[in-house]
């Protein structure tokens, strides 16, 4: 019973908010320590954020997640820098969004939605 209060409380769309700040302020201080990798941060984050939000009405969940983060984000960087990424931009990108997923899973501890996703 008290564990299904606080997944409810640690998956709430008011947590995936606050997450989604603390995630952001991580970012930030990444750009201000390595400004290059500014280029694909600012995408990513937004993809990230934009999924995180909107995930579960799409009904997607774990590698469904990365596969559409993966697609949104190559789309973006497309258009606003008139070229696809290298893959080493995409992997870099990935990496980044993998580490936001554990800090998220850190920040809710290690629950994020019913599947631990």
């Amino acid at each position: 019973m008290m564990s299904e209060v606080l997944i409810s409380v640690l998956t709430s769309e008011q947590a995936m908010y606050l997450y989604l700040a603390i995630l952001s302020l991580i970012v930030g201080v990444l750009i201000k320590r390595y400004p290059w990798i500014r280029k694909y941060t600012d995408i990513a984050v937004d993809v990230f954020a934009w999924i995180e939000v909107n995930y579960r009405s799409w009904g997607i969940y774990g590698d469904e997640k990365m596969d559409s983060f993966v697609k949104s984000f190559i789309a973006d960087y497309t258009k606003q820098y008139g070229e696809t990424p290298s893959i080493d931009v995409i992997e870099k990108a990935k990496a980044l969004v993998e580490s936001l997923v554990t800090k998220q899973n850190e920040i809710a501890g290690g629950v994020v939605d019913g599947n631990n996703n």
